[in-house]
């Protein structure tokens, strides 16, 4: 097996990264066993897949093409913030006229300056903090395309990266925690898309490398919750360590096993995974809302695989609608 599995499988892991999310943002479903309900309750390591396989793909994006900073941002905003502004606008004025928030909103929201203001009304962060990542990765790009030690300026990135957050965690920033927490395995990312454009074999020696460091991982769960510095070991932090063996697991499984209607589908979901998100954190997380119009008793299975459903085929519809837009302004 080679490091070019994550990129063969790209699609379908953003599809299951995807799918773990909404189940974490379904924080009343009733899994009916425990260790479904701890899966759901972990599903913001979705997230985590999502970062490590974009900043791997970015990489490659680099490495074949060459563009100016501002040819490559305009691309990752050309991709990223049509869906957006179509989902956020009018959320932001349902906020506004229902919730109270100001106009101003709409302003911080369409900036991408919410993030770092947090006015009331601030969409969900993850694109101004994955556009926040964008931004540096044609820097981090050109140190490790010229470095001939990738792996220690990638271990140099992780340390620094888990040194901010823990500053940030000491000082109270935790609002800012969402980004921070993932800039270990944005460092990971890059690295691997290095070794995807090298063609690189997954050797014995990698294998070994990725199985300690996934040991490492069951040490730092068994240490949570424990000691004078609890609070500063969460959760987040346990993806650095699982995130690149799991998604290893997950494209095996892809490959040898016969998963042929359900490779489909995580393709399908991953071709839509922004617009998936996009509509899950602002109107399908209305909950409260939609419930007063279709509810299924107390467990509220039903109701969630229908919004799932109605989730899917929206961003299906509005991936569409994008792309039918882009094509108009081309040949305009």
């Amino acid at each position: 097996m080679r490091y070019s599995i994550l990129s063969k499988y790209r699609t379908e892991l953003m599809g299951v990264a995807i799918l773990w999310v909404m189940l974490f943002h379904s924080f009343d479903l009733d899994m009916g066993l425990s260790v479904l309900e701890l899966f759901r309750a972990a599903g913001f390591g979705g997230v985590d897949i999502f970062l490590l396989l974009s900043s791997m793909g970015l990489v490659m994006s680099l490495a074949r093409r060459e563009q100016s900073y501002s040819t490559f941002m305009a691309r990752r905003a050309g991709r990223v913030l049509p869906a957006y502004y179509l989902v956020m606008v009018p959320y932001t004025l349902f906020q506004v006229l229902t919730r109270g928030a100001p106009l101003s909103a709409l302003l911080w929201n369409a900036s991408l300056l919410y993030y770092w203001v947090r006015p009331a009304g601030a969409f969900n962060w993850y694109v101004a903090g994955s556009m926040s990542l964008y931004a540096i990765t044609p820097f981090c790009f050109r140190r490790l395309r010229a470095s001939r030690r990738r792996e220690c300026l990638t271990a140099a990135g992780v340390l620094l990266g888990l040194v901010i957050g823990r500053v940030l965690m000491v000082d109270g920033y935790w609002y800012s925690m969402d980004l921070v927490f993932r800039l270990p395995i944005f460092c990971l990312g890059l690295l691997l898309g290095f070794y995807v454009l090298e063609d690189r074999r997954l050797g014995t020696r990698d294998i070994l490398f990725w199985c300690v460091w996934l040991g490492l991982g069951v040490l730092y769960l068994l240490t949570m919750g424990k000691g004078p510095n609890a609070d500063y070991r969460p959760l987040c932090y346990l993806f650095l360590f699982t995130t690149v063996p799991m998604c290893f697991a997950i494209c095996w499984c892809f490959e040898r096993l016969p998963l042929g209607w359900a490779q489909r589908f995580f393709r399908l979901l991953g071709r839509h995974s922004l617009e998936i998100y996009l509509l899950n954190v602002s109107l399908f997380s209305e909950v409260t809302l939609l419930r007063r119009f279709v509810s299924f008793g107390p467990s509220n299975r039903l109701y969630f695989l229908l919004s799932y459903a109605a989730n899917i085929a929206l961003a299906v519809a509005l991936h569409r609608l994008v792309e039918l837009w882009k094509k108009t302004r081309e040949t305009a």
